[in-house]
């Protein structure tokens, strides 16, 4: 009965390599599998005891308990429920932390997840090329809708494709396959999607990723240090020149910075902005305990005039001033905590290095929407976690 719940857990944790570039619906049902091998795996004691061993999981059930108090104060808990459904997702982390994996896994994990992203984005490149309709033409299972990129929305796949491109570095510098022209042609079309296609998020990690590893890998080397550098800000003005949906959002956000928040002359505010803004004035009056789970969203109906609809914004699209504005600073706290100490547990590692940059790219994404709170983010950044801290280096 074990050995068959192993091989299933296995199997499971492949099958989540594809389905999170490519499907809300099933990465769910995976999860929940996962969680019931979990459940029915029994070992609960050997368990518990390597979560409590992990400073980083203790402050993850001390973020969700700190929700459960936060009910306890201020007036409006309109979306605690919401919340808490999210808090959820992170109770996977635990599960797969404990569950085992075997090294053969994680780099078959790794394959189905790269292959799949490559998969994602070449049908992206060809879908905006209209070489090919949108794949919900071609498959019932699959939305039509303008958000989408190939199989999931452009904002998700642009990250999952970032995430993808910083992992593919990681394997081609350390030589860790013998595949390296196939790693390759993967960088090059994760590149032309993320560049070619909506979504800022997934383009600021890739220059963010390129350049850490220009500098790191030449910084005892001005003169090529200098040309690589060059050689990205080069590629960026190409893609500037050449790209139109590139162009237009680099000149958006440059138009918002310049106009301090500005979109133009007789029109609104940009709602980030206002986001940003009207949350500092609130966490300011009660920096310490907050206005309570799930209360961002009413508050921000009742009391922000802006002409913006926040009906269907529940989030400041910041995970650091969403925690802040609901719990204080010590829900800040907890939150920062738990990828600090994920940060100091990687360092540990060999190739640590190439480890961090894979909470340092999460912690940056939180700084633009609230991706700690979004399921198929939530769990991508899980799965990939597991990987890279329990990927044994030769």
């Amino acid at each position: 009965m074990n050995n068959i719940l192993n091989k299933t857990q296995q199997f499971l944790f492949i099958l989540l390599g594809v389905t999170i570039p490519t499907s809300i619906a099933i990465t769910n049902l995976v999860i929940g599998l996962l969680a019931l091998c979990w459940i029915i795996e029994g070992g609960f004691k050997n368990k518990f005891k390597t979560i409590k061993s992990s400073k980083w999981m203790l402050f993850v059930f001390a973020l969700i308990a700190l929700y459960g108090l936060g009910t306890f104060w201020g007036n409006n808990h309109l979306n605690a429920e919401w919340q808490f459904q999210r808090l959820a997702l992170l109770l996977v982390f635990p599960i797969l932390a404990t569950i085992a994996i075997t090294q053969l896994t994680i780099r078959r994990s790794v394959m189905a997840f790269l292959v799949t992203a490559f998969i994602s984005a070449l049908a992206s490149i060809l879908i905006n090329n209209n070489i090919i309709q949108p794949l919900g033409e071609y498959l019932s299972f699959i939305e039509v809708s303008y958000r989408n990129a190939a199989f999931i929305t452009y904002n998700y796949h642009n990250v999952i494709l970032a995430l993808s491109f910083t992992l593919s570095l990681y394997i081609l510098i350390e030589k860790k396959t013998k595949y390296n022209y196939l790693l390759m042609i993967f960088i090059a079309v994760y590149a032309l999607s993320i560049f070619t296609e909506r979504g800022r998020a997934g383009q600021v990690i890739f220059n963010l990723s390129a350049l850490f590893y220009i500098i790191y890998y030449n910084r005892t080397q001005f003169l090529r240090l200098l040309a690589f550098i060059i050689l990205l800000f080069s590629f960026q003005f190409i893609v500037y020149k050449t790209t139109k949906v590139y162009k237009n959002r680099f000149d958006a956000v440059s138009n918002i910075i310049v106009n301090n928040g500005e979109v133009g002359r007789g029109k609104l505010v940009d709602i980030r902005y206002v986001f940003v803004t009207e949350s500092f004035n609130r966490i300011l009056e009660k920096p310490i305990l907050g206005y309570g789970t799930g209360s961002f969203g009413k508050i921000f109906i009742d009391e922000v005039d802006s002409g913006h609809d926040f009906y269907i914004h529940t989030t400041p699209h910041n995970q650091y001033l969403y925690v802040w504005f609901e719990l204080g600073i010590l829900g800040l706290i907890l939150l920062l905590l738990i990828f600090y100490h994920q940060t100091k547990a990687m360092l540990k590692e060999k190739d640590g290095i190439h480890r961090v940059l894979l909470p340092f790219s999460f912690m940056f994404l939180m700084l633009v929407d609230s991706y700690f709170f979004i399921f198929i983010l939530t769990i991508a950044y899980i799965f990939l976690y597991t990987i890279y801290s329990r990927y044994e280096s030769e």
